[in-house]
């Protein structure tokens, strides 16, 4: 019998049944594909792109840390390059500080030019005097609160002191052989604690003690005389031991600027090049000093510095002024310079060689017993010669030692005679502002300078440098 619709739809229906598990089945498996290859992807493709992601982002900013390093006027160039050849200058700052007995040996120099004045004794603040006579540094900070040391003319060591601060005192690395320790309440005077302990009736004050000192001194019953010329010249002859270091921190200084000189391109700011160098001596272990100028073109005409931000083009000279410092005595030097391939005009070049014409004269009046004015009109007088007379507007030079300006003073006015020992700096200049350029001639300002810290000998000077700048390339 055939069979009829409902029949046939009765017959299909196991076909359709299994027609449709067959279908869910592969639909199924195929899920069971995509979810394997979606854990592989997550698991790790991804991973693998976000370490490649990560390692292209390093590797554009390492390419990026490179190009920085490798531009000429950066910083880290500058100090990269100059570093390679002042590493080699290291060994002259290996020289000893001042020893124990040469301390002594001062305070006793000291007493007798003080027996010698007819007062009790000498008084000085923090300072480079006490710094000189018993190691205790400048760089402590002053205050109402006075902390003085004395030296008597019996050659006794005493410092006064606030009571509440006599441990901190007593940790400062202090040189003396014995001492007496005056402190004082806060509820006293300590200029009447000073006399009251020590029966001083006339004393000898530093030079650069502060005007309270005297004052209160002078209140509490004590005469007060002004630092005399005997007492100067003891610090500013310099002893065998101060020589030496002050030749390895003037050497090592120059040779700082010489290494910079074969690495300075157009291009780099001043601010580049000052930091530079003074990153330089940091590397090298001492001090940044007491002084750091440096200058390019027309800024160079006001001697100690100009505007800020300037770049260094061609046809312009660098001056750079700068010093450190080793067991507390400074360096500083000064020259004008060019970058290797750099060139100025010659009215320029002339200006440089008239410079160093005039240190020459200097150089050669620089023995005992001449007189710090004769020195200064030596140089003076080359300078205004070339028509350049009022341009150079400074002194020759100055003392150095524990201050970057001490005695002697090399001027027109001081009849103090030069004695061996003594240490002077030789520093001519000629300064012609953009305002002034017409008076000569010119149209933009610019200035010159050089500088050697200069030792009197029975022979003549010595320069500390080691040698004198013979061109603006070979400084």
């Amino acid at each position: 019998m055939t069979p009829g619709r409902h029949e046939k739809q009765a017959l299909l229906a196991p076909r359709e049944i299994d027609s449709s598990n067959a279908v869910n089945g592969k639909h199924s498996r195929r899920t069971r594909a995509q979810r394997g290859a979606i854990r592989v992807i997550l698991q790790v493709l991804l991973p693998c792109f976000f370490l490649c992601a990560v390692a292209l982002y390093c590797a554009f900013n390492l390419l990026g840390d490179d190009n920085d390093d490798e531009d000429p006027t950066s910083q880290t160039s500058l100090e990269t390059c100059a570093w390679a050849t002042l590493q080699s200058s290291i060994p002259l700052l290996s020289v000893a500080p001042i020893e124990r007995a040469e301390f002594l040996a001062r305070q006793h120099r000291l007493a007798s030019a003080l027996a010698e004045a007819g007062v009790d004794a000498f008084v000085a603040e923090p300072s480079a005097s006490s710094a000189y006579y018993a190691n205790i540094s400048a760089s402590f900070e002053l205050s109402e609160r006075p902390f003085l040391m004395l030296v008597g003319a019996d050659g006794g060591f005493a410092y006064l002191v606030p009571q509440f601060e006599t441990g901190r005192i007593a940790g400062l690395d202090m040189v003396f052989d014995g001492a007496k320790v005056i402190a004082w309440a806060e509820e006293e005077s300590p200029y009447d604690a000073l006399a009251r302990e020590t029966k001083f009736t006339k004393v000898m004050v530093d030079e650069h003690a502060r005007y309270m000192i005297a004052a209160g001194l002078q209140a509490a019953g004590v005469a007060v005389v002004p630092m005399s010329e005997t007492v100067q010249a003891l610090r500013a002859v310099k002893t065998g031991a101060e020589i030496a270091i002050l030749k390895g921190i003037n050497a090592f200084t120059l040779n700082l600027i010489r290494s910079l000189q074969k690495c300075i391109v157009l291009g780099v700011t001043q601010e580049t090049v000052l930091s530079s160098a003074q990153a330089l001596f940091s590397r090298a272990g001492v001090g940044e000093g007491f002084w750091a100028i440096v200058l390019f073109g027309d800024q160079a005409s006001a001697p100690h510095g100009g505007k800020y931000g300037k770049t260094l083009r061609d046809g312009e000279f660098v001056l750079i002024d700068i010093g450190s410092s080793l067991h507390g005595y400074g360096s500083d030097v000064t020259r004008t310079i060019l970058p290797s391939g750099a060139k100025v005009s010659s009215h320029l070049t002339g200006i440089w060689e008239t410079v160093k014409l005039a240190q020459s004269a200097g150089f050669d009046r620089m023995w005992p017993n001449e007189t710090c004015s004769e020195v200064d009109a030596a140089s003076r007088d080359v300078v205004a010669k070339a028509g350049y007379g009022p341009y150079y507007p400074h002194r020759l030079g100055h003392g150095l030692g524990l201050e970057m300006h001490e005695h002697p003073y090399l001027n027109g006015a001081n009849s103090e005679k030069l004695k061996v020992g003594e240490v002077a700096t030789n520093e001519p200049g000629i300064y012609v502002t953009t305002e002034q350029a017409g008076e000569v001639g010119k149209t933009t300002g610019f200035g010159v300078r050089l500088e050697d810290p200069i030792l009197v000998t029975e022979k003549g000077g010595v320069p500390l440098t080691g040698r004198r700048a013979l061109s603006p390339y070979d400084p």
